[in-house]
């Protein structure tokens, strides 16, 4: 996969979740397509463009989410540099264990993100943030299934 078209991924990916996946929420709960762009990111190029592009997704969505301005811009190259990390120690060639990767980034990651929310004063009950995360996570490794396999796909085209 090219810089570029993974560039426009992640762009069409940060659009479409803050427009359309805004209908196809579950529970109040849509999945992270930039979080997982991020972890794609971390496992298919090389160190400096995997922070490229997560700092890219981070400013993406902190540009279009209500929050406190920077969290993810600092979190995702953070979880593409673990990502290469542990890619380098354990194999991720499986979808499952991608997704199961995943899971548990989006599970880490919210709970980081509310624990400085609730730091700045933003409160939520522990039974809704538990909900919301594990959903989260739980939806985000789903779509995270059927964009590892179109990802193949687009792969094995040469594109």
């Amino acid at each position: 996969m090219t810089k570029k078209s993974f560039l426009l991924i992640a762009l069409i990916s940060g659009i479409f979740q803050v427009t359309i996946l805004h209908y196809l929420r579950i529970f109040s709960v849509k999945p992270d397509l930039l979080l997982i762009c991020v972890v794609l990111a971390g496992l298919f190029f090389e160190f400096k463009w995997a922070v490229f592009f997560s700092i890219f997704a981070g400013l993406f969505k902190d540009i279009f989410v209500v929050s406190t301005f920077g969290i993810n811009t600092l979190f995702f190259p953070l979880w593409s540099f673990l990502i290469i990390r542990v890619s380098k120690k354990i194999s991720l060639d499986s979808d499952y264990i991608r997704a199961l990767l995943i899971f548990l980034i989006v599970i880490i990651n919210d709970i980081v993100t509310r624990l400085l929310l609730l730091y700045f004063g933003n409160f939520i009950s522990f039974g809704v943030f538990l909900r919301i995360t594990f959903l989260e996570g739980l939806y985000t490794a789903a779509v995270s299934l059927l964009i590892f396999k179109a990802v193949k796909k687009y792969a094995d085209k040469g594109y």
